[in-house]
C-alpha cells in the first residue's frame, strides 16, 4: 500500500512539474530580428538597419535585395554598431526585393 501511494505520490510531482514548464514555455517571447539594408548592387549586407517590417523597395534602384532580415543571434554588435556575423550572410529568415 506505500508502494502505491509514493508511486502516486511520484506521478503526481511529475505532472506539476512538466505543467510548470509547459506554462513557462508559452509565455516565452518571439526572438527578436533585423532588417538590414542591402548596397546598392544588392548583394552585400550593410549595417544600415530599417524598423519598417512593411519596406517597400519598390522605388530602389537595388537587385536583387535592398533588405535582408535575421535573428538577433544571427548578429553581433562590434564598436556599438550591429553587424551581421559573416558566417550568417547568408542564412537571412526574409527578405525584400525590388518588385
Amino acid at each position: 500500500m506505500k508502494k502505491y501511494a509514493l508511486i502516486l505520490v511520484a506521478v503526481v510531482l511529475v505532472m506539476s512539474a512538466s505543467a510548470f514548464v509547459v506554462a513557462n514555455q508559452s509565455n516565452s517571447q518571439p526572438p527578436a530580428t533585423y532588417w538590414f539594408l542591402m548596397d546598392a548592387s544588392g548583394t552585400q549586407v550593410t549595417t544600415t538597419q530599417s524598423s519598417d517590417v512593411d519596406l517597400d523597395c519598390s522605388n530602389k534602384d537595388i537587385e536583387p535585395d535592398c533588405a535582408r532580415q535575421y535573428l538577433e543571434s544571427q548578429t553581433e554588435i562590434i564598436g556599438g554598431v550591429r553587424h551581421v556575423k559573416a558566417s550568417e550572410v547568408n542564412n537571412f529568415i526574409d527578405y525584400r526585393s525590388k518588385e
